[in-house]
């Protein structure tokens, strides 16, 4: 018997089918970005006139608050007492408001010291007993009012400036220039007006503690005014 041969030629190859293209996908209709919300109408200096910034607003309370203080019948009443303590509170807000939302401004900075100087000078002329520190605070306020009303600017953003204004000035909490200027022009009086309205202690008593406080502060006051009147001289 002849064993028959298996043909060892390789086996035709299939051709090989064409690649399938992935379909493509329909094109979603793009979806439109939400405009982002700007800031509060307040608090957006784009959209708001000057003289209506938070800040500005603030002030307006401060002038508010001061005429109704000067409009009381007892100058040391609790509620006048309030007011100006409100006055002063809202003078550690205005500032920092106006940087955080760039609504600073020439006439919010002349506002906002105008409002800090009569205050002030109210606060002294209720509660002194001294003829010489009313006097010595309305000639402070007098040049205050003065120089920023000429120069367009409160002292502390002038040009140039010597070594008493930059040490009452300098926003340090151990200042004790600064402190005994705010004890003779804020801090004595506010003290003074609270007895008065809590336990009617006369608007003008005083202790022998407050009293040599207060005429420390008054020298800072007075030395503060011929060196703001000194660097005016000088512009």
């Amino acid at each position: 018997m002849v064993a028959t041969r298996r043909s060892l030629s390789p086996a035709p190859k299939r051709a090989a089918s064409p690649a399938r293209k992935p379909a493509a996908r329909a094109k979603s209709p793009a979806r439109k970005k939400k405009a982002k919300a700007g800031p509060f109408i307040l608090l957006d200096p784009k959209r708001m006139p000057f003289w209506l910034y938070a800040p500005n607003l603030l002030g307006y309370i401060r002038v508010a608050t001061l005429v109704y203080a000067m409009y009381e019948s007892d100058p040391g009443s609790s509620m006048a007492a309030t007011c100006l303590a409100l006055s002063l509170a809202i003078d550690y807000v205005d500032g920092p408001c106006a940087r955080r939302f760039d609504m600073c401004t020439k006439f919010g900075d002349l506002l906002d010291h105008v409002c800090d100087h009569v205050t002030m000078l109210w606060l002294v002329h209720c509660t002194t007993a001294s003829d010489i520190d009313r006097a010595v605070n309305a000639l402070h306020c007098g040049v205050a009012l003065a120089y920023m009303a000429y120069t367009g600017h409160y002292f502390k953003h002038a040009s140039t400036s010597n070594v008493v204004t930059a040490i009452v000035e300098a926003n340090n909490y151990f200042n004790m220039p600064s402190i005994l200027w705010n004890a003779n022009t804020c801090v004595v009086p506010l003290v003074k007006m609270s007895y008065h309205a809590s336990y009617g202690i006369g608007l003008k008593d005083s202790t022998p503690l407050l009293d040599v406080v207060n005429y420390m502060g008054l020298l800072v006051t007075a030395a503060y005014t011929v060196a703001c009147v000194h660097g005016a001289a000088q512009q």
